[in-house]
């Protein structure tokens, strides 16, 4: 049955109308049934502003209740939501909002500073926000709407919004070939696809709960909202990872029965709390997304939680976003797999001529099915090679299927880099390091770390001047770069090598470093 996904949430409301949909730091929660009614006024407010089918609604929220109720609502009137990633640069930032152009936003008070100085963000014209932005919104000449005012006047009205599951729901910006971010735009019946599917195998239901420790920005974070929606499940909102410790004691007090994360998240618990001596009684599954632990550390994490299943996902933000799955049955079976492909989904491995190759052969891991996305926002998911001809996803990532087909993968052709959990552009951290006055040149790569599983290393080449030292660059990266995207390191070359058109070749770089030999090039580096 066709299915928009505000429909969930009304679902929702009518089995569980008074149990918890999300619970936040602190035990604030609010019920599905709270959660349907105010989300219906804030639709209601969106309607009498124009805002309807096709628009798009910019959420600049980190995981909060108010996040959440702005974002039901538009989705309530067909609006698309635009998840603004709050960690990232400025740059970052004002090009999504310039290349989505949403008609309204819903600004968290505490972005408020993001539109501070000569470099200050420029927001839509419509603000959905607190009495705190009256102030900024008057000197951006901004038309601000109170969402405690919203609720207090605003009717809870149930109106249809023009349109069908087809429609674009989300809009999700990820890192793309060309460096920058690509706006995914994700349909209603890509998710519901991609949900049930991801369901069929895992069998959760309404009595499953999850420890949310990802922002909803991320398609991680919004995949854990959606699927508890469809199940009528409970989302119990970390207060922050910056303390493992912290992150099993909320395990233990909210009894959540799922946990997922990144592996990072899983390194950290393991190195820097008491899983293993403590395990949460209530959790029964944990599930690992945006990379695979190494065999030794699973098994690790294996014995830690010797009753807790273990399941692997494979994906990316423009398959809504699960492509492949493994379970516990198969996990210490297949070693190193990243599973089969979910149902409806057909994954195929590409040689260099495009074709198909057989099982064991290593090519580009393509896939195809209702969850690939409808497009980039920018229309150019076809030039970069993102999508092809035949409307298939092409990952950039290399991998090959065994003969029962499970995938295998052995590297990534991209550049983005895998920091903590973050996923980071090199681009922006680049530009930062580059506004330094003695830098001359910059290229930024990950490079593989135990905990971190990419660091960040910055190979800048100086203009003529005195001693420097190299704490100068990351204290001039810190005022303009959130912590997690500071290069951890920093190392003086000559020259940096290039391609034969004359660009920085981060992939010579990264293959000196890995090799051990001195960073540079005695002569131009092939282009790729």
């Amino acid at each position: 049955m066709p299915v928009r996904l505000f429909e969930l949430l009304r679902a929702d409301a009518e089995r569980f109308p008074d149990k918890p949909a999300a619970v936040f730091p602190g035990r604030q929660s609010i019920s599905f049934g709270a959660l349907d009614e105010r989300s219906d006024r804030i639709a209601t407010r969106l309607r009498r502003l124009g805002i309807g089918r096709g628009d798009r609604v910019a959420i600049f929220h980190d995981n909060s209740q108010p996040g959440l109720e702005w974002f039901w609502g538009a989705q309530k009137v067909g609006a698309q939501t635009v998840d603004v990633p709050t960690l990232a640069g400025r740059p970052t930032i004002q090009g999504v909002l310039d290349e989505a152009r949403p008609k309204a936003i819903a600004l968290d008070a505490k972005q408020l500073k993001q539109l501070e100085g000569d470099d200050g963000l420029r927001l839509p014209p419509v603000w959905l926000s607190s009495a705190e932005a009256a102030d900024a919104a008057k000197a951006q000449g901004a038309a601000l709407h109170v969402l405690d005012e919203v609720l207090a006047t605003e009717t809870a009205e149930r109106v249809a919004p023009a349109g069908d599951e087809h429609d674009v729901a989300l809009v999700v910006y990820t890192s793309g070939t060309t460096g920058r971010p690509n706006g995914v735009m994700l349909s209603h019946d890509n998710f519901v696809a991609n949900l049930r599917a991801a369901n069929e195998l895992m069998q959760l239901t309404a009595d499953d709960s999850i420890l949310v420790v990802v922002p909803l920005y991320y398609i991680h974070g919004r995949m854990q909202l959606l699927l508890h929606t469809m199940l009528g499940g409970t989302l119990y909102f970390s207060a922050g990872f910056q303390f493992p410790a912290k992150v099993l004691g909320e395990l233990k007090e909210y009894a959540t029965t799922g946990f997922s994360g990144v592996p990072y998240h899983f390194k950290q618990l393991l190195e820097r709390s008491k899983i293993a001596e403590q395990p949460p009684e209530s959790l029964r599954y944990v599930l690992i997304t945006g990379g695979a632990l190494s065999q030794p550390e699973l098994r690790r994490l294996a014995g830690a939680l010797p009753n807790v299943g273990i399941h692997l996902a494979y994906g990316q933000t423009e398959a809504a976003p699960r492509i492949t799955w493994i379970g516990p049955d198969e996990l210490f079976v297949k070693e190193g797999s990243l599973g089969r492909a979910l149902p409806n989904v057909t994954v195929e491995i590409l040689g260099s001529d495009g074709q198909p190759v057989g099982p064991g052969q290593v090519g580009e891991v393509v896939a195809s099915g209702p969850n690939i996305m409808k497009g980039y926002v920018g229309g150019d998911e076809a030039e970069l090679g993102k999508i092809d001809a035949q409307g298939r996803l092409r990952t950039g990532d290399l991998g090959y299927l065994d003969p029962d087909g499970h995938l295998f993968l052995v590297g990534r052709s991209s550049e983005m880099i895998k920091s903590a959990g973050e996923r980071i552009f090199p681009q922006e951290v680049e530009d930062v390091v580059g506004r330094h006055p003695r830098v001359r040149e910059v290229a930024v790569i990950g490079v593989p770390d135990p905990t971190l599983g990419e660091k960040l290393v910055a190979y800048v080449a100086l203009h003529p001047g005195p001693d420097i030292e190299l704490s100068e660059f990351r204290a001039h990266c810190l005022q303009a770069l959130p912590f997690v995207r500071v290069p951890k390191s920093f190392e003086v070359v000559d020259e940096l090598p290039k391609t034969a058109s004359g660009k920085i070749s981060r992939s010579a770089i990264r293959k000196a470093v890995l090799e051990g030999t001195p960073v540079g090039a005695a002569k131009p580096a092939e282009d790729t």
